[in-house]
C-alpha cells in the first residue's frame, strides 16, 4: 500500500470539459476516513458465464473481480473497505446509502448493471467513482452517471487521486495516458474476497499484446509493449493464495501469456519449481496467441509447471479474413496442424471464433464448422464480429460511414454494431447453424471424447482437487440434473460411460472428461437459447424487408 497520498502523476491529465460538479453543485472533500464499497457489476448469462455448471456446484461465480481488488491494494490504509460482488450478493440501498464512495470497475458487457448501480449510489447521496475496461473506452458515456471517470491504468496515480478525493480537489474525468511499470505494483487484497464462492482465482503476469488484430481492443487500452511483473511477484501472489487456503484453479488472465515469450519460460520454469516444492496445489490455465505452437520449450515447460489447458483466438479459416483484420501471426503456418501441436504437448485447447468479416461469403459458416470439428475443439465460441469502440476496427466503419450510432450490441451474438457485406439476415442466420451444428448434444460429445483422444497428456499434469466430498457432492448433482432430468441424458450416460472406462486409470483425463461432461449444461442449452434468439431477429429482419417490398413506389 502507498505510504502517503502524493501529487498527481505527470501521466495522469484531467479533462476540463467535465467539471467537478453534481448536479451543478462542486463536490466536498471526502475526508481520510472513508468507507468505500467496491462493487463488481453482475453479467448477463454469457457463452464463458458457466450458468448451466453454476446450477451443479456449491459456488457461484466463476473468477473474481482482479481490477478491483488491485485497486483496493492501491487504497489508502484509512480507507475502510467492502466488496461485493453482484454475480451473487445483493447491492441494496442500505449499502449503497452506507459508503462514503461508491468504487466501480466494469466491462462493457456489464453496461446495464453498471449503470443501474451508479445511478442508484447518485440518486441516494453517495459519491462515485468507476475505471476499467468500459471506462477506458466509453468515458464520455459514464460520466454522465458517475461523478469521477478514470481512463486507463490505476497503479502509478490512485494514490494521488485518492488525495484529491479526500481533500476536495478531485476531478471528474481522469485519463492516464503512460502504461505503469507492473514490477511495482501491489500484491491484490484477495482477503477482500468470498473465496469459497469462485471456481478459479485469477492472477495477472504482463498486460499488453504485440499484435495488431483491427479488431481487438486490448492493444488500444493496454498496448503493445508486453508489461509484466517479475516471477517473484506472481510467486508471492500464489503464497498468499496458498497461505489463504485456495485450493482450486488458477487462471492466469494475460491477453497473450506469451506475449513476450522469453520472460514467460522463465515464469513457467519458476512455476515448475514452485509447484514441485508445494505438491501441485493449483493447476493453471490461460490465453495465448496459436504462435504458441512454434515454440516448443516454452510449450513443454508450461505442461512441467502445471497448466492444463489454453485459449487461443483462432477467429477463421479465411485467410482473406486474416489478412483484412490484420492477424497476421495466424497466417504464418496451418492452423490445424498447430492445433495439433500444441495439443500433442500436453495443453487442451478452447477457442474463439468470428464471422461476418467483410472478406466472408455464405461458405464460412460450413468451414468454421469444419475446422473445429477437425481440431477437435468442443468450447468453440463462435460470435460475429463487432468493433469495440477505440480499435482501429471501430475506425475504420466510422471512416466508411458503416457504423451504428447507437448499437446496443455488448456480445459477439448480438447484430454488429456496423454495416456488413454479408446481408444481415444471412450472416445471423449462418451463426445460427452453426451454433446448432457445434451443441447439438451428439456433436458436442462426440467432440468432446476427441479432444480427450488427441491431447496428450504428461506425468507431470495433476488437476487442482478441491476434496473427496466436494467431488462426490458435485458428481450427484451432475447425475440427477444432467442425467435424470436433461432431455440430453442418453448422450450424457454414453459419454460418462466412455470417459470412465477409458481413462479411469488417468486421473488428469478423467478430471477433464467430468469437466466437459458437467459443461454439456450450460453450452447445449445457452446455444439453444441463442440460436432461438437468432431466429427471432432474422424472421424479423426478413420481415421487414417484406413490407418495405410491398411499400408502394
Amino acid at each position: 500500500m502507498p505510504s502517503a497520498p502524493r501529487g498527481t502523476h505527470s501521466a495522469l491529465s484531467v479533462l476540463p470539459s467535465f467539471p467537478q460538479t453534481s448536479g451543478g453543485a462542486v463536490l466536498p472533500p471526502l475526508g481520510s476516513n472513508l468507507k468505500v464499497l467496491l462493487v463488481w457489476p453482475k453479467f448477463p448469462a454469457s457463452f464463458w458465464g458457466f450458468e448451466g455448471v453454476l446450477q451443479m456446484i456449491p459456488e457461484s461465480a466463476m473468477t473474481p473481480p482482479l481490477g478491483l481488488i488491485t485497486v483496493a491494494a492501491l487504497c489508502p490504509a484509512t480507507w475502510s473497505l467492502r466488496l461485493l460482488d453482484h454475480a451473487f450478493e445483493d447491492v441494496t440501498d442500505a449499502d449503497l446509502r452506507g459508503a462514503d464512495l461508491v468504487l466501480v470497475s466494469a466491462m462493457m458487457a456489464q453496461k446495464a448493471d453498471t449503470l443501474d448501480i451508479l445511478d442508484r449510489a447518485r440518486a441516494l447521496g453517495t459519491r462515485t467513482f468507476i475505471g476499467g475496461p468500459w471506462a477506458s473506452s466509453e468515458p464520455e458515456v459514464l460520466a454522465l452517471h458517475a461523478d469521477h471517470v478514470m481512463v486507463g491504468e490505476a497503479e502509478e496515480v490512485f494514490a494521488g487521486i485518492a488525495h484529491a478525493l479526500e481533500n476536495g480537489t478531485a476531478h471528474a474525468l481522469y485519463r492516464v495516458d503512460d502504461k505503469p511499470d507492473m514490477t511495482k505494483g501491489p500484491m491484490p487484497r484477495f482477503d477482500l474476497l468470498k473465496r469459497d464462492q469462485y471456481t478459479s482465482m485469477p492472477v495477472q503476469f504482463s498486460r499488453g499484446c504485440p499484435f495488431q488484430c483491427e479488431f481487438c481492443d486490448i492493444i488500444t487500452i493496454y498496448g503493445r509493449k508486453p508489461r509484466l511483473k517479475s516471477p517473484e511477484q506472481l510467486i508471492g501472489e500464489l503464497d498468499y493464495l496458498l497461505e489463504l487456503g485456495w485450493n482450486n484453479e488458477v487462471f492466469i488472465v494475460d491477453d497473450n501469456f506469451i506475449g513476450n515469450s522469453k520472460h514467460a519460460l522463465e515464469l513457467a520454469n519458476a512455476l515448475e519449481a514452485w509447484g514441485t516444492k508445494h505438491g501441485q496445489p493449483f493447476s493453471f490455465y490461460t490465453e495465448a496467441s496459436i504462435d504458441l505452437a512454434d515454440r516448443p520449450e516454452l510449450l513443454a515447460a508450461m505442461v512441467r509447471a502445471n497448466f492444463m489447458y489454453v485459449f487461443i483466438g483462432i477467429e477463421t479459416p479465411s485467410s482473406g479474413a486474416l489478412k483484412e483484420s490484420k492477424k497476421f501471426q495466424n497466417l504464418r503456418k496451418d492452423n490445424v496442424d498447430q492445433v495439433r501441436v500444441i495439443q500433442n504437448a500436453g495443453l487442451w485447447v478452447l477457442a474463439g471464433f468470428i464471422v461476418g468479416f467483410d472478406s466472408d461469403d455464405e461458405t464460412i459458416f460450413e468451414r468454421q464448422r469444419e475446422f473445429i470439428e477437425k481440431t477437435s475443439i468442443p468450447w468453440a465460441m463462435a460470435g460475429v464480429l463487432q468493433a469495440p469502440p477505440t480499435t482501429a476496427l471501430f475506425d475504420r466503419m466510422k471512416r466508411e460511414g458503416r457504423l451504428i450510432e447507437g448499437s446496443q450490441a455488448i456480445t459477439n451474438f448480438s447484430a454488429p454494431n456496423f454495416k456488413t457485406t454479408l446481408p444481415l439476415p444471412v450472416l445471423l442466420d449462418g451463426l445460427r447453424r452453426l451454433l446448432f451444428w457445434l451443441y447439438e448434444p451428439k456433436s458436442y460429445f462426440d467432440r468432446a471424447f476427441r479432444s480427450l483422444e488427441v491431447w496428450h497428456t504428461k506425468p507431470t499434469q495433476k488437476p487442482s482437487n478441491p476434496g473427496m466430498a466436494y467431488n462426490l457432492r458435485v458428481l450427484a448433482k451432475s447425475i440427477w440434473v444432467q442425467g435424470v432430468k436433461s432431455e440430453y441424458r442418453a448422450a450424457y450416460w454414453n459419454f460418462l460411460w466412455k470417459v470412465i472406462k477409458t481413462y479411469h486409470n488417468d486421473e488428469t483425463k478423467l478430471w477433464m472428461g467430468l469437466t466437459v461432461l458437467m459443461t454439456a449444461q450450460h453450452f447445449l442449452l445457452y446455444a439453444r437459447e441463442v440460436t432461438g434468439d437468432l431466429e427471432q431477429a432474422v424472421r424479423a429482419l426478413e420481415a421487414d424487408v417484406v413490407v418495405e417490398e410491398l411499400q408502394p413506389v
